[in-house]
């Protein structure tokens, strides 16, 4: 593809990204990260600690690395956003950002910005797609025949690829349902799959510990929210998004002993901000908050985010400015 071969052009010259990097440096780059995995390990959805070594190396060569909070204080100062900086997000709460990733910012005394799933922490709930990927990874079926809608879909399951597949399919149908739809919809999967998912999270799906949640405060890693319960704030009631939203910010203040101001939506897509959401988090106190796609509209509580994968070619990409540049093209 032509795309591919100008990345590769331009992720390869140190002029060019340089160059790159002074047409584009009006605005911060926000990345998003969710999996780490051990150095070396090369793991589906998943960063290794060694490659997130050289991303955060790259990173401080031509940029200046600052908290949410620390972007967000800058631009209520100055009325605008700060130029050649990164932020460096982490959603969910997993442990594997504490075991991997938090050592190698530590090292380098990088700052960062980890959103914590209030009842993931405590061990209440699971995520949602680890539910459908640890039920995927314990059947014994060779295929599963559910209802989707309206319609009764079959899936082979006869290996990885057929697992990613339908576990693809049940992503992209789950964030169409309300939470209550949804659970019903997980329910009948693992009904289908025979496997009885258990109540606390298993090692590779948990969730870090209170206590590791403290270190990383003390040790200058922001903690934002990321809810109660990690649903779709749009598709549930004004009640309930007073508990995901406020409640979550005083559970966190009060078990942190520190002012949380910074805020993430789950799934974070436009369909999932609805302006009565928007509306709760600025009333709940917090100074901003991000979502989970990139946009050329930047406003501060709808942060644009972009994600990270393996892909060095693509992050350089990003992170010197050529994905912002694009967009700008495209809107054209």
């Amino acid at each position: 593809m032509l795309k591919k071969r100008i990345i590769k052009i331009i992720t390869s010259s140190g002029i060019l990204l340089k160059v790159l990097n002074m047409v584009a440096s009006d605005m911060p780059r926000v990345f998003v990260w969710h999996r780490f995995a051990a150095p070396m390990e090369n793991r589906n959805g998943r960063v290794s600690a060694d490659l997130f070594g050289w991303q955060l190396d790259r990173i401080r060569q031509d940029f200046q690395v600052l908290s949410l909070g620390g972007m967000l204080d800058y631009y209520n100062r100055h009325g605008k956003w700060p130029k050649r900086c990164v932020v460096l997000t982490i959603d969910d709460g997993y442990h594997d950002f504490y075991q991997w990733a938090y050592p190698e910012l530590k090292k380098r005394c990088m700052k960062a910005t980890f959103f914590a799933t209030v009842n993931f922490v405590e061990g209440k709930i699971w995520l949602w797609p680890d539910r459908v990927r640890w039920a995927l990874d314990t059947t014994l079926m060779s295929e599963v025949t559910l209802m989707f809608h309206d319609e009764m879909r079959r899936f082979p399951l006869n290996g990885l690829h057929d697992k990613d597949i339908f576990w693809k399919s049940c992503s992209d149908h789950c964030i169409t349902l309300s939470d209550d739809k949804k659970e019903m919809f997980i329910r009948s999967m693992e009904e289908a799959l025979q496997v009885s998912c258990p109540d606390i999270p298993t090692e590779e799906y948990r969730a870090v510990t209170w206590d590791e949640l403290r270190e990383l405060n003390e040790d200058g890693i922001e903690i934002g929210s990321h809810t109660m319960n990690h649903p779709i704030l749009s598709k549930i009631n004004q009640s309930r998004l007073v508990d995901e939203i406020e409640v979550s910010k005083k559970v966190l203040e009060e078990n942190l002993n520190t002012k949380i101001t910074s805020f993430c939506y789950p799934n974070g897509r436009f369909p999932d901000i609805s302006d009565e959401v928007v509306r709760t988090v600025r009333d709940s106190g917090y100074l901003g908050a991000v979502m989970c796609i990139y946009s050329l509209e930047w406003q501060i509580y709808k942060i644009p985010r972009m994600g990270v994968s393996s892909d060095r070619e693509n992050f350089l990409w990003k992170l010197y400015g050529a994905e912002k540049l694009l967009h700008s093209k495209r809107k054209e």
